[in-house]
């Protein structure tokens, strides 16, 4: 390996670490500077955000089979 290509892949690998470095720090500062809390929202298998923890109440009376007609009724 020549002199040249070791100190181009050590300028990528230590260019990255510092913007990434940077990237990381300028972010915080802004949550800082913004007062903005990141959330954890709950999600279901989907990763649709649930909103609500209640449950739907299910009654027999509401429950009817799933019929599909060609009218899209």
């Amino acid at each position: 390996m020549s002199p040249k290509s070791f100190l181009l892949t050590v300028a990528i690998f230590g260019g990255g670490y510092a913007s990434s470095t940077l990237l990381d720090r300028a972010v915080d500062a802004a949550q800082a500077y913004f007062h903005i809390q990141t959330s954890t929202y709950k999600t279901d298998a989907s990763g649709y955000i649930i909103c609500s923890t209640e449950k739907p109440q299910i009654t027999k009376d509401n429950l009817r089979p799933l019929t599909l007609n060609a009218s899209g009724e």
